[in-house]
């Protein structure tokens, strides 16, 4: 007695310890959930443009005032970062590269001479003692680089015999030593005229401390002056190209440039002409009306009201106290309400989704992701159209399904709206393109897909650009502006989502349509050993997946998940195959030699069994679940009524059930309900339409009265539309017609069947 109440007290304390550690567990993950979305507000609070605020949000230009505004101080116009940026770079073109003019040419003369002297005295010593002087001769190749020490240049110039005669070196160094002349005096750049980059193509040339404007023109750089030294030689030595060839090689390695670029003190004048250029373009007095109630916003008035918003919030800033940390605490509210909104609507939709910790931290990062995109092009002072607004979306939407995707195209455009500082343009834009790429990709099951997607996306892009043009009265140059950009993201947003989809489902083992596309060739190895040792099961897998298709069509579950789970959900029936009945195929049945209870063992173990080949195989975890839950807790009628009826042993209905789960969502619940169909429409001798329709309400009636669709989120709505799908797909499979009055029976109000 004492050992059984010890042995509860054992049971009980290690159940007690199992909820603790679930408990643990649970409080660990909420916290984890907690700390990092805490992180993600606070850093997304961070990125927005300081000095920026909502105030005048709702008056964008072309609207109409509903409201007189009138100047509480006088301030300053500021000028639009793109008008500001615009003026920088028109005051830049200005501040043209200088160069300092050096007059090296008799340094580049007397190393000429110097050359050609001791050119001159190695002939001589060639004349006594070869040797040597083929010695001397690679010494002065290395010190005078003109050419590979090998080269028959070196001996035309140093051998007496077979090279150049001695007038003939003397008249080729007088020539060289003119022809640098005449180059210099034009004057030859030290950098390349490509490098050169202001429109107006002037230099600034300090010639004596004095500086004078040029054209660029006036000049050469080494890629010009070299071409023209050829010139020159090819015109005093036209019929001799050993001679050309000699003397450009000389020329080519004792010209050098004599205008030095001054790179830090042109970089210097740059800075200095930057801090001169104005942030603002005019000023608005105390009481000075900005706009009047019913008047329409002009691009001047939103100028003005930006300014007066942008100054009101530095202004606050200044005075320092509370009013110095709301600006903050706003923008932390603002992105907290919308992260709270997106959460609880994940809650409600996909409750398994929002305790996954590992789930929510994904859905944290590519919120990040979309936010820190906008904040770095905003910082670069890009197009706001390469920002990728779309890019959150497509992936919400690829990654969980349509509903959360559509909520977190509304969510991200007014997030990054926001972050570019509160422009009501920017965020119309992002939601649009974020709808349309919600609505594209959900589509996509395969390249061609992909690339009809892509082609949506800019299409919404410039569509998005031209209409709120038009709104706000943009030129159409500045609107044509945009189109490349808008284009670019058009095209790499899906190509990035598409790219990143197979680390996100490596990393957090999420499965997307385009994993279960993969698994959908029926060449995978898993379906070709069942199509080889069970082919029964097999073509009865593939009827099924036509049913569960179709039933998912009808209520907008996932089809694809629909029917890649039903080419799965029988794969533990591939060992034991001949004890199923599709497989026997007129052999003798060996259940006959059975107890029933054995027999039933072995059919509930053809879960367990596939359940581990999909581990095996790597299958993701939603086709597994579909495989666990297909027969749910359902009862083995046959062989429970047999076991009844031997009355060998006391029947209970537990050891005839499933074990279950039973089906947790739609896709596994029309995944048991296909199955279940289609085994039974194999016994029908004549399936005539009629009878397939009763079949399949019988058949779908009992599951529902029997429970096993009790957790699944199917409603009786959705269960009278799979009941029509599935008619309709039986009576493809057996060719039946609907029953309709024969012409020449209508009066008697008779009917016959098409067959």
């Amino acid at each position: 007695m004492k050992i059984f109440i010890n042995i509860k007290k054992i049971k009980r304390l290690i159940r007690l310890n199992k909820d603790t550690s679930e408990k643990v567990s649970h409080n660990f993950d909420k916290l984890v959930r907690g700390l990092v979305f805490t992180v993600m507000i606070i850093t997304i609070t961070l990125m927005f443009p300081q000095g920026r605020t909502p105030q005048f949000a709702d008056m964008i230009e072309g609207s109409i005032s509903t409201r007189r505004i009138v100047a509480p101080f006088s301030f300053e116009i500021l000028k639009t970062e793109p008008e500001y940026q615009d003026d920088i770079k028109k005051t830049i073109d200005k501040v043209y590269p200088l160069f300092l003019k050096q007059d090296n040419f008799n340094d580049i003369k007397n190393e000429t001479i110097n050359f050609f002297n001791e050119i001159f005295k190695i002939r001589y010593i060639f004349q006594g003692d070869q040797k040597k002087a083929m010695s001397l001769k690679d010494s002065l190749a290395v010190k005078y680089p003109i050419s590979k020490p090998g080269d028959n240049i070196w001996n035309q110039l140093i051998n007496t015999r077979k090279g150049l005669k001695k007038w003939q070196l003397e008249k080729l160094q007088n020539q060289i030593i003119g022809i640098i002349r005449d180059i210099l005096a034009v004057g030859v750049l030290s950098v390349n005229k490509s490098g050169i980059d202001n429109p107006d193509k002037y230099v600034v040339v300090i010639t004596g401390g004095k500086e004078k404007q040029q054209p660029l023109s006036n000049y050469y750089d080494l890629s010009e002056a070299l071409p023209k030294a050829a010139e020159q030689l090819k015109a005093l030595y036209s019929r001799d190209n050993n001679i050309i060839q000699i003397g450009y090689k000389i020329t080519s390695y004792f010209l050098r440039p004599n205008l030095i670029y001054l790179k830090k003190l042109h970089e210097e004048r740059i800075q200095q002409a930057r801090a001169t250029v104005p942030r603002s373009s005019g000023f608005v007095y105390k009481n000075e009306k900005i706009v009047d109630r019913n008047e329409r916003i002009t691009s001047d008035i939103r100028k003005k009201l930006i300014s007066l918003a942008t100054v009101t919030a530095e202004r606050r800033k200044e005075e320092g106290g509370l009013k110095n940390i709301t600006p903050f605490i706003g923008k932390f509210f603002f992105v907290l309400a919308l992260l709270l909104i997106f959460s609880f609507f994940i809650k409600a939709d996909r409750p398994e989704v929002f305790d996954n910790t590992k789930l929510m931290i994904l859905i944290a990062l590519i919120i990040m992701l979309v936010a820190t995109l906008t904040f770095v092009i905003h910082k670069l002072n890009a197009s706001e159209y390469l920002v990728p607004t779309a890019l959150g979306a497509m992936l919400f939407t690829t990654l969980f399904d349509l509903n959360v995707g559509f909520m977190a195209a509304a969510m991200l455009s007014i997030l990054v709206g926001g972050l570019w500082g509160n422009e009501f343009n920017f965020t119309v834009i992002a939601f649009f393109t974020g709808i349309v790429g919600v609505v594209t990709i959900k589509r996509v099951r395969g390249r061609r897909q992909l690339v009809l997607v892509i082609l949506y996306l800019i299409a919404a892009y410039i569509f998005s650009i031209l209409f709120m043009g038009f709104l706000r009265s943009i030129d159409y140059s500045a609107i044509f502006k945009e189109m490349p950009f808008a284009a670019f993201t058009g095209l790499i947003t899906p190509i990035v989502a598409y790219g990143i989809l197979p680390l996100i489902e490596m990393v957090f083992g999420v499965t997307t349509d385009f994993s279960l596309l993969e698994l959908s060739d029926l060449n995978h190895p898993l379906l070709k050993k069942l199509s080889l040792e069970a082919h029964g099961t097999y073509y009865h897998s593939i009827n099924v997946g036509n049913l569960a298709e179709a039933g998912a069509q009808a209520i907008n579950a996932n089809s694809l998940l629909a029917r890649v789970g039903s080419y799965y959900h029988d794969i533990g029936k591939v060992e034991k195959a001949e004890y199923f009945i599709e497989n026997q195929l007129g052999s003798k049945n060996p259940h006959e030699k059975l107890a029933p209870r054995m027999s039933a063992l072995i059919l509930a173990n053809h879960v367990k069994r596939g359940l581990e080949l999909a581990d095996e195989y790597k299958l993701p975890k939603r086709v597994k679940d579909i495989i666990a839950q297909h027969q749910g807790t359902s009862l083995m009628n046959y062989f429970y009524d047999k076991a009844v009826k031997e009355k060998k042993e006391e029947a209970s209905e537990a050891d005839y059930r499933y074990l279950g789960p039973k089906p947790q969502t739609k896709e596994a619940a029309i995944v048991m309900l296909a199955d279940a169909v289609e085994a039974a429409s194999r016994s029908l001798k004549d399936p005539s339409h009629s009878r397939l329709k009763g079949l399949v309400n019988k058949i779908v009636d009992q599951k529902f009265s029997d429970g096993e669709l009790d957790e699944s989120p199917l409603t009786l709505r959705d269960l009278e539309k799979i009941k029509e799908a599935f008619v309709k797909i039986l009576a493809g499979i057996y060719h039946t017609r609907v029953e309709y009055p024969n012409s020449s029976d209508k009066q008697k109000g008779t009917k016959v069947s098409e067959n």
